[in-house]
């Protein structure tokens, strides 16, 4: 039963969040076909243009028109490429989460061992300056660290490519870029757990009934990652709609490109499918961590039943 509900709100959201997305968009005040002619064409060639693309029609019909695509995966062609919005869509909807999931992975990697190094420091003044450095990692703008990583490591040193080149080397920078304030939270959110888990009252049992040292730690280092799958869900979500700057920094021919090409050229079908696409991946993300949070730790699952 659990799971049913789970699906009917992930459906119904997407559906939610697709109507909405459309009547907004809608409501832009301007006309697609006078952005895309230019303020300097006749009259005469806009209403064609306009009756080619649809836009002289009632918005019901359109709305009922937009539906039936969206059943269909069909939603229409782009006012700006001429193309199958579907397939502009596939093309760079991987390339961002390509982004997302290497992000993910280098923040887990680091983080996980760094917040079980920081437990283990006894020094309150070391403890002080790291806490300060997590800090720092946190509040620095991606958009400052991505040009000034950009500058430093491709322009100076060498180290990466200028930009995207079709490579997955050219990702790593990016990557790392984005990584650093995740890390951060990360660190810190993992940390507080360690020290939250040390005090229960299960950790004092399996110790004076004499478990080995090795076995408490892992212990309270899988219960302290168990409460973090919800913010990888998070960061996830955060990632695949946020990577807008750093696509346009380092030249990433991602989602986040396409949105800002398709918004200063009000390209509505385009507009539209880009929101509805990417509100599916955010939506199936969420499920799927929900789904595995209540595996993990099915008290979860219980409680919402």
């Amino acid at each position: 039963m659990y799971y049913v509900k789970k699906i009917s709100k992930m459906i119904f959201s997407i559906y939610l969040i697709g109507t909405i997305s459309f009547l907004l968009l809608e409501m832009i005040p301007g006309d697609p076909a006078l952005a895309i002619l230019g303020v300097d064409s006749a009259p005469e060639d806009i209403a064609i243009l306009r009756e080619s693309l649809g836009l002289n029609k009632g918005l019901l019909t359109r709305y009922l028109e937009w539906g039936r695509g969206v059943l269909s995966g069909d939603f229409g062609n782009s006012f700006k490429y001429g193309e199958p919005v579907s397939k502009l869509i596939f093309e760079r909807l991987p390339l961002t989460l390509e982004i997302a999931i290497l992000t993910v992975i280098i923040v887990l990697v680091v983080s996980i061992p760094l917040s079980f190094f920081i437990h283990k420091i006894k020094n309150n003044k070391i403890k002080k300056i790291i806490d300060f450095l997590i800090g720092l990692c946190i509040s620095i703008p991606s958009f400052w660290l991505g040009i000034l990583s950009m500058f430093l490591f491709s322009v100076i040193l060498r180290w990466f490519s200028v930009g995207y080149d079709n490579t997955l080397v050219s990702l790593i920078l990016p990557c790392i870029v984005i990584s650093i304030p995740n890390i951060g939270v990360f660190t810190s959110y993992i940390k507080n757990n360690l020290e939250i888990e040390l005090r229960e009252e299960y950790i004092k049992y399996l110790f004076v009934n004499g478990v080995k040292k090795t076995w408490l730690n892992f212990y309270i280092l899988k219960n302290s990652i168990i409460p973090v799958i919800p913010l990888i869900g998070i960061m996830l979500i955060d990632l695949i709609t946020g990577v807008v700057i750093i696509e346009q920094i380092f030249s990433i021919p991602g989602i986040g490109r396409l949105m800002i090409t398709a918004v200063i050229n009000r390209d509505l079908p385009l507009v539209q499918g880009l929101i509805f696409y990417t509100s599916l991946v955010l939506v199936i993300i969420n499920f799927i961590i929900d789904i595995l949070y209540s595996i993990v730790d099915p008290r979860i699952r219980s409680e919402r039943e």
